[in-house]
């Protein structure tokens, strides 16, 4: 029996049809929620776009920012130090160069003896950093300058500060801060027994960075004899009190 082209065509028009039909009434019940879906992804791809650019852009303004102010403290022009610094806490608050921007200009402010002003860029820092290494930096380093004024407002300031908890890495410079203010309020004993736990909790960091789980008890006594940098002024704490 032989067919036609027009009885195979018959039976693939039906088939045709009834595909399109489906498509029209798939596009009618889900056509306008695809569309609608499309369109917000879009949307959403190109706010990420320009959210991305903005912060490369954020970034590139605040590293020039802190260029300058790097410059400005080589020459210890801290007027134009803290200008820099105040424009990056103001503008640039969320990136890390504001945050050590404050850093920089508490350094000079304590090292030209404006210590209103370095306490004042620590305690930003250490209020606003968005790393917690930074924050804790900052804290420490504004519970010395506290210490140093020995009244009784900075040192129960200094106090309050010292029961944060640190970022892993300072544990040790705490302990030492601890002692510091043991010192201050005239409890030797308990100083010491503050920097000997700092000291060696920097002697267990050396052995982790050398792959071991300890210093050997020959290069402990080199490291007291010889400290590294970090040690240093430790060991002249400790010294003072007694030595090891």
């Amino acid at each position: 029996m032989e067919f036609s082209k027009k009885d195979i065509a018959m039976p693939l028009d039906l088939e045709e049809q009834e595909q399109l039909e489906n498509l029209k009434s798939f596009w009618i019940n889900y056509g306008r929620w695809l569309a609608i879906g499309i369109v917000i992804a879009l949307v959403g791809y190109a706010a990420y776009w320009f959210y991305q650019k903005h912060q490369v852009n954020v970034a590139l303004d605040a590293s020039a920012q802190y260029e300058e102010l790097v410059v400005a403290a080589t020459k210890s022009d801290f007027p134009l130090v803290l200008k820099k610094a105040q424009n990056l806490e103001q503008n640039f608050a969320n990136t890390t160069y504001s945050a050590m921007a404050g850093l920089v200009a508490a350094n000079l402010a304590y090292s030209i003896g404006d210590f209103e002003q370095a306490s004042s860029q620590l305690q930003w820092v250490e209020d606003k950093a968005k790393s917690a290494s930074l924050q804790s930096l900052a804290r420490l380093r504004l519970i010395a300058l506290l210490l140093d004024q020995k009244d009784e407002s900075s040192i129960t300031k200094a106090s309050e500060l010292l029961k944060k908890k640190v970022a892993p890495g300072y544990e040790a410079l705490q302990l030492e801060r601890q002692g510091d203010l043991w010192l201050v309020q005239g409890k030797n004993e308990d100083a010491k027994k503050e920097y000997l736990l700092a000291w060696d909790i920097l002697d267990l960091q050396k052995a982790k960075q050398s792959g071991l789980k300890e210093l050997d008890a020959m290069t402990k006594e080199m490291e007291k004899r010889n400290p590294g940098e970090n040690q240093r002024l430790l060991k002249v704490k400790i010294d003072s009190l007694g030595g090891f």
